[in-house]
């Protein structure tokens, strides 16, 4: 199986989650599609040519809820704030619940993020005083 390295680079952010346990579970996902990819770490690292993006893509061009010191939320940091919330009814919360899978694979329309966005504001940048 290929290396997504998008996917991967996606992940790999995660891991500066101020969460531990949304930390630790990127670090476990990228773990994951490292030894899936039949690569190990160090062919991965030790590569010369890796290539980056010049340019930001679609997904990291969209607006993100930003937090009182400026940094952008990602969509799974909102949905994590989201779930963990005791401002967000359980019926939201047990909707929102199966994204968590799709948001770190980037498999999720821009619809639902949108909507992902909009409950951020109303249940946790409010409370939060933003």
């Amino acid at each position: 199986m290929a290396l997504n390295r998008q996917q991967l680079a996606k992940i790999l952010e995660l891991m500066g989650s101020a969460h531990d346990g949304e930390a630790l579970a990127a670090a476990r996902r990228a773990h994951m599609l490292v030894k899936n990819s039949g690569l190990s770490w160090q062919t991965l690292l030790g590569a010369q040519s890796v290539p980056v993006a010049p340019a930001a893509s679609a997904a990291e061009a969209r607006p993100r809820a930003a937090t009182p010191h400026g940094r952008e939320l990602t969509s799974y940091e909102m949905l994590y704030a989201l779930l963990h919330s005791n401002r967000t009814p359980a019926l939201i919360k047990k909707r929102l619940k199966p994204l968590e899978d799709r948001i770190v694979d980037g498999d999720v329309a821009d619809e639902v993020l949108q909507e992902l966005r909009t409950l951020f504001r109303r249940y946790v940048a409010v409370s939060a005083g933003a």
